[in-house]
């Protein structure tokens, strides 16, 4: 699956940036890219994406930052987001479209905790009156980078069978289905920490939340637009018309343990 082996498993956090600028060649593919009908989750809510120059470190760091820590980068890309419901997995799931898309442009990219987002937009005086919900600092990787990869789920940690008490069935797992798993087993997560899994049937994936101590419904949200993202997004390459992630009730008893949480389903 070429999007998946050279675009998803090749994405790598960056926190170190080389000082250049990226070409507006680059930046006009990102806005194309974003505004594209098929690059967000929820249809309804309407979003803005607007881009900083490196002087935008100073004025936010305090209140955006990976574990505290802001990462200083020559491009920044915040989304703003109308506020409604599912609107923080419907961020996650485009500025993770956005992070691959700069990957494949030869780009990189770093995730950045927004630790008061109320602040940082203050500081970045946006004229808009839609939530600040996403940063991403981007630009090219610094050649002395040496930082590794951080670790993923397996896939048979990631996936259990229809119903959480059941072992899944490998046998279900056609190739393309395999490849969408594998892109959610690495997907990107606060702190690495990856609190959730997948139900598999024959029919259906179905995403569920397990508690985390150390991850705020928040980012937490954001998570879940990530893999959601990173599951169609292989999908939709082998199948341009594959069905899309639904936030409907399940229709059978997962049999979800105390503190799991459904999240979402997408017919397979």
């Amino acid at each position: 699956m070429r999007y998946y082996d050279e675009i998803v498993k090749n994405r790598q956090s960056c926190r170190s940036f080389e000082d250049k600028e990226v070409e507006a060649e680059k930046i006009a593919d990102i806005i194309a890219y974003h505004e594209d009908e098929e690059s967000d989750l929820v249809d309804e809510l309407e979003t803005e994406l607007k881009f900083y120059d490196s002087s935008a470190y100073d004025r936010f760091k305090d209140s955006v930052g990976y574990s505290g820590v802001c990462i200083k980068a020559p491009h920044y890309a915040v989304l703003y987001s109308e506020k409604g419901e599912h609107y923080l997995e419907n961020a996650g799931y485009i500025i993770q479209g956005i992070t691959l898309k700069l990957t494949e442009l030869g780009l990189a990219a770093c995730w950045l905790t927004i630790n008061d987002a109320a602040a940082a937009k203050t500081a970045l005086a946006a004229d808009t009156e839609k939530e600040l919900a996403c940063v991403l600092a981007f630009g090219y990787r610094a050649t002395d980078n040496d930082e590794k990869k951080a670790p993923k789920l397996s896939l048979d940690e990631l996936c259990m069978g229809a119903d959480f008490e059941t072992e899944v069935d490998t046998d279900l797992f056609y190739p393309e289905l395999e490849y969408c798993l594998r892109a959610c087993a690495h997907s990107q997560s606060f702190q690495n920490l990856q609190p959730y899994r997948m139900l598999v049937d024959a029919t259906s994936v179905y995403l569920v939340g397990l508690p985390s101590d150390m991850t705020n419904e928040y980012d937490r949200r954001l998570n879940y637009g990530i893999l959601m993202f990173n599951f169609y997004s292989v999908m939709w390459d082998v199948r341009p018309q594959a069905p899309r992630w639904s936030f409907e009730a399940p229709e059978r008893d997962l049999k979800l343990p105390e503190g799991v949480t459904y999240i979402a389903k997408c017919k397979i």
